[in-house]
């Protein structure tokens, strides 16, 4: 007897064994024993924060470029 599921699509991926005990400690944390249903939730639910970190790559650029100009200047003047 086939039983109809309410949802037909499977998806799978891979983890390590490290990422595998971080996902079965955050499901112990929620009080979820059901996998599928802790995965779903957080894949559906969850939010991935993405970081525009533009200015301050430039900034870096910009004190790299400072600081190889301040490196050219070379040793001390000498005051004779």
């Amino acid at each position: 007897m086939s039983q109809k599921r309410s949802r037909p699509i499977r998806l799978c991926f891979r983890v390590t064994e490290h990422e595998q005990d971080l996902i079965i400690k955050k499901m112990a944390q929620a009080g979820i024993r059901n996998k599928e249903a802790y995965l779903r939730k957080v894949a559906i639910d969850g939010f991935v924060i993405k970081l525009e970190l533009s200015d301050i790559k430039e900034f870096i650029r910009l004190l790299g470029t400072v600081s190889n100009n301040i490196n050219q200047i070379g040793a001390p003047l000498t005051i004779a």
